[in-house]
């Protein structure tokens, strides 16, 4: 074993012992696991079966797997090196199931692999980039990832799939025990419990199903009948692609914005993996930048969904001093075999949906917060305050009047598509504008 540093307990490089390996990747796959029931939601939502939701899942667990090795190796070429696993992301439910509803998943798939090339191709420019992503507007993006995902998480919270469906008293208490388990055990719980909130909230809400939701025990035996082991693509059309234009607004600015987190997520990653580096070490950061785009590609020709970096397995990583990418490499070997589990991936795919909106509702109040406390990490002036304003009150409106906004001429539309990206690129134009002026300042000021 390598020396310690600060907290580090197995350092990069360290080959854990097989007990303490198992168990530790484990740990890191149980996070993973609280993601996997995001492809299944989004073909529930939008129309899909059960063995479309299964297949997805399944598949999307194969690729976040294999990404996860790709991350941790040490490659010429590819990967950072860096225990930074692969989940599936969050960041691209909103504009997914955009395309699934536009095209279908055909249209979907095709996007994704779309989003891949793209953040494949910012590899190499992601840091000059973020001269055009100060806090603030990293903050907007992140909070409004999770404003778009409302509509979603609080339909499935309370069981209601149309406007004119009514509420179900059992889908409401459902949801609301499995939100409370989690936010109790995350606020008052430590250690294990406080790490596992979500799954321990995911365990009560579907235990509770079973009891009072006549559908859940029907799954629950569907879920009994189904094979240990088995090939996930069912039908060579899991893997047609197609490709929308009217996306490629939405899917540049999501890859944009993946790009940035995932950016962020290796560089917490190295430093807490090499406390002794001075200044960073920007090639492992490109080749895992050139890796979580490859891996999102994979996964939407595989047939699965969108894949991106794992802040919270990177926290973990931090928390237990446990850094050793060969605890990565672990976990996305195991991760990926029990993709080919129907058992496991239909009983991921069959989660009650309230218990889902909980998942939802929980994840996104982080992401809304963790949006807000970015933007205000430094002061703020006229300058941010109207562009991030202004930005946000367009943006939000695409969602709310966007009968408004398809009257705008055909070539301005899609750019006013969907709340995300449409206030990103508001934000990201008004900044420069409103700092117009500091910026020739200081150009002139280098010229004399």
């Amino acid at each position: 074993m390598s020396a310690p540093q600060n907290n580090i307990v197995y350092g990069l490089n360290d080959v854990p012992p097989v007990k303490d390996l198992l168990l530790l990747s484990v740990q890191q796959m149980l996070l993973l696991f609280t993601a996997a029931t995001f492809p299944a939601m989004l073909v529930k939502e939008v129309g899909g079966t059960i063995e479309e939701a299964g297949s997805m899942v399944a598949l999307t667990m194969i690729a976040a797997g294999i990404g996860s090795v790709i991350q941790a190796s040490r490659n010429r070429w590819i990967g950072s090196g860096y225990l930074c696993p692969n989940l599936c992301g969050p960041s691209y439910i909103a504009v997914s199931m955009q395309a699934a509803w536009v095209g279908g998943f055909p249209v979907m798939r095709g996007m994704i692999v779309f989003a891949g090339v793209i953040e494949m191709l910012l590899s190499g420019v992601i840091r000059k980039l973020r001269l055009l992503f100060p806090p603030i507007i990293v903050g907007l993006v992140v909070m409004m990832v999770g404003v778009s995902v409302i509509p979603v998480s609080v339909s499935n919270f309370f069981g209601v799939k149309y406007a004119g469906d009514s509420m179900a008293w059992q889908d409401v208490t459902v949801g609301v025990i499995a939100l409370v388990v989690m936010v109790s055990a995350n606020i008052w719980g430590k250690g294990p419990i406080k790490m596992f909130c979500l799954l321990l909230g995911v365990i009560a809400g579907w235990a509770l199903a079973l009891l009072i939701i006549p559908e859940a025990l029907t799954d629950m035996n569907r879920i009994v009948h189904e094979p240990w082991a088995a090939f996930p693509i069912h039908d060579l059309s899991q893997l047609s692609l197609g490709f929308s234009l009217q996306l490629v607004v939405p899917f540049l600015v999501i890859s944009l914005c993946g790009s940035l987190k995932s950016f962020g997520n290796l560089i917490a990653a190295q430093k807490i993996s090499q406390p002794e580096l001075k200044e960073l070490d920007m090639k492992p950061i490109g080749k895992g930048l050139l890796a979580d785009g490859f891996t999102t590609s994979m996964a939407g020709l595989m047939g699965g969904m969108a894949v991106d970096t794992s802040s919270s397995n990177v926290g973990l990583a931090a928390a237990t001093g446990a850094v050793s990418r060969w605890i990565a490499i672990c976990a996305g070997v195991i991760f990926a075999i029990l993709g080919f589990s129907p058992k496991l991936s239909t009983a991921i795919a069959m989660v009650p949906g309230p218990v889902v909106g909980a998942c939802l509702l929980f994840a996104v109040s982080f992401m809304i917060l963790t949006g807000l406390k970015e933007m205000t990490a430094e002061p703020l002036d006229e300058r941010k305050i109207f562009a991030v304003g202004i930005a946000f009150i367009l943006g939000v409106g695409t969602g709310l009047v966007p009968e408004i906004f398809s009257r705008m001429p055909h070539f301005l539309r899609p750019f006013f598509s969907d709340p995300l990206s449409s206030t990103t690129i508001l934000a990201v134009i008004l900044y420069q504008i409103f700092h117009v002026d500091q910026l020739w300042a200081k150009l002139k000021e280098k010229e004399s």
